[in-house]
């Protein structure tokens, strides 16, 4: 595991873009929260000049962010449909530039997203998808920073593993139908770099707190459970920079009021992990048919 003080310092050593930067305005828009006008622009851009292979991580994080901000209660915004038109934007990104990490981890991040969507037990075929890309990009030594800090790479697929190592179910049938298996080790190894790196993102510090509860209940370790309400409380602490964050704090404080919501959360609802459903078949079909 990196160390606790290179890697807090990890995400402040690496640059963030400049004026000189590739796509520069797109930054400034996504650093600035402005996910609308910055995906339309990108949209333009990549219409112009389809090549430019940048171009579709960039439209797949503006629709990622903007996904976030939607709940699933919203009729109106269909979230399976915006899931795949992001997964679409980065398979055509990678097939211009294949093994791509930034366009790999766009990609699990749609994957998971409508994974979440739709419900983790009914979209098990994605799950040995998400892994490989993820472990990809964080085994390419790929770096890179965004304005403000708000895209840290690979410090944002650490708690991408993270989340996707607790809310799949740890059996040897999820196994046997997926390729692999969850591992709440494996998970809190993840979110314990992640909040390394980012030493105070409420997203981090609230994985983090409700990985160690889950911890705890699943290890039959008490401790675990006192020291995931106290980072919680460490989360709830921190001050709200955009709607997001005002939603993560939210959830931290149904997760103070009822741990036993710790295992099966997600910020897109919770997931039903009741393993026995699988036996009764199933499933749903994949994004791209």
């Amino acid at each position: 595991m990196v160390g606790l003080v290179a890697a807090a310092a990890f995400a402040l050593e690496l640059p963030e873009p400049t004026a000189a930067s590739p796509h520069y305005d797109l930054e400034v828009l996504y650093g600035e929260r402005k996910f609308d006008e910055g995906l339309a622009l990108a949209k333009t851009q990549v219409a112009a000049t389809p090549d430019d292979v940048d171009l579709y991580w960039h439209i797949c994080r503006f629709m990622y962010e903007k996904g976030e901000t939607i709940p699933k209660s919203d009729k109106a915004f269909d979230k399976l449909a915006w899931y795949t038109e992001m997964l679409d934007w980065a398979t055509k990104g990678l097939a211009k530039k294949p093994g791509d990490p930034h366009l790999l981890f766009a990609q699990g991040l749609a994957n998971g997203r409508y994974g979440t969507t739709r419900g983790v037990l009914s979209t098990l075929f994605l799950a040995d998808d998400i892994e490989r890309d993820w472990l990809t990009t964080v085994n390419s030594g790929y770096t890179y920073r965004s304005m403000g800090d708000m895209e840290v790479l690979p410090c944002d697929v650490y708690t991408g593993l993270a989340v996707f190592y607790r809310l799949v179910p740890d059996s040897w049938l999820v196994e046997k139908i997926a390729g692999t298996r969850g591992s709440i080790a494996k998970s809190l190894e993840f979110i314990e770099k992640s909040d390394q790196c980012f030493g105070g993102r409420i997203a981090v510090v609230k994985e983090l707190g409700l990985t160690q509860i889950c911890y705890g209940q699943r290890m039959d370790d008490d401790t675990y459970v006192a020291k995931g309400l106290g980072t919680l409380g460490r989360g709830a602490g921190i001050p709200v920079e955009d709607e997001t964050d005002a939603i993560d704090k939210r959830h931290i404080g149904q997760l103070l009021a009822d741990t036993s919501l710790a295992c099966g959360y997600s910020r897109d609802g919770q997931q039903d992990l009741d393993e026995k459903k699988l036996a009764k078949g199933g499933g749903a079909a994949p994004i791209v048919q």
